[in-house]
């Protein structure tokens, strides 16, 4: 079995290390990004099959972030504490902060039936 791994661009660093530990325990190899510019860097030399990515980070809209991470292959789900704006980016799994581990866990079994 293939190895999944995810890259989580999160801003919040208490979320992001919570969310990295529960990918974790799922066998999901996580790797962390801070910001857009990090991210940006992290799909280009690595290999993820799953993207978790927050809306709202310090440099800026995430908007070119997912579209590379979608070119290249990646599910995404896209987390944010404003409804409003969350709605903007269906059809694509959407997480809605604060969440509970267990809906995380859920969105990444549908878009990675694997973990």
């Amino acid at each position: 079995m293939t190895q999944i791994s995810a890259l989580i661009v999160e801003d919040e660093a208490t979320i992001a290390e919570l969310v990295a530990t529960m990918l974790d325990t799922q066998g999901i190899r996580a790797t962390i990004s801070h910001d857009v510019a990090g991210a940006m860097q992290r799909i280009e030399d690595g290999d993820f099959s799953l993207v978790l990515v927050d809306l709202t980070l310090p440099d800026g809209n995430p908007d070119g972030f997912i579209a590379t991470a979608q070119k290249r292959g990646c599910h995404v789900i896209v987390m944010s504490g404003d409804p409003d704006r969350l709605a903007g980016y269906a059809p694509l799994p959407l997480l809605e902060k604060p969440f509970r581990m267990k809906t995380l866990l859920e969105q990444v079994r549908q878009v990675a039936p694997a973990a």
